[in-house]
């Protein structure tokens, strides 16, 4: 009897771990196709999404935290010629996401340097 309920438990710990890992590739595909053309039409970045962590929050929501690594692109606005190492960058941005087994809709906010 305990083997079984052991072995259940593993079961569903594992399919939730599964679920939370596609997720978290779908999110993170979504917002590094956001970001790239957003921090680029306005801020003139060049975005690369390093890493998204996402853990279940409770019923359909999931926190975590977005890793970012953004360049100035030379000949933006935003390019700093007098000191060229500003304009090389590590963010982390705090993620909300709501999922109803379907669809998902996140929210970034937060941004700030990582050291």
């Amino acid at each position: 009897m305990k083997f079984i309920l052991v072995f259940l438990i593993l079961i569903i710990g594992f399919s939730c771990v599964d679920k939370t890992n596609i997720l978290t590739e779908n999110v993170k595909y979504s917002i590094q196709k956001e970001l790239q053309d957003k921090n680029l039409k306005i801020y003139g970045f060049e975005t690369e999404v390093l890493s998204l962590d996402l853990v279940h929050k409770e019923s359909n929501e999931y926190v975590g935290i977005l890793r970012t690594h953004e360049v100035r692109k030379k000949g933006s606005k935003f390019y700093n010629y007098k000191d060229t190492t500003d304009n090389d960058f590590n963010f982390q941005y705090d993620v909300n996401v709501v999922y109803d087994g379907h669809n998902f809709q996140y929210d970034l906010s937060g941004k700030r340097f990582e050291n």
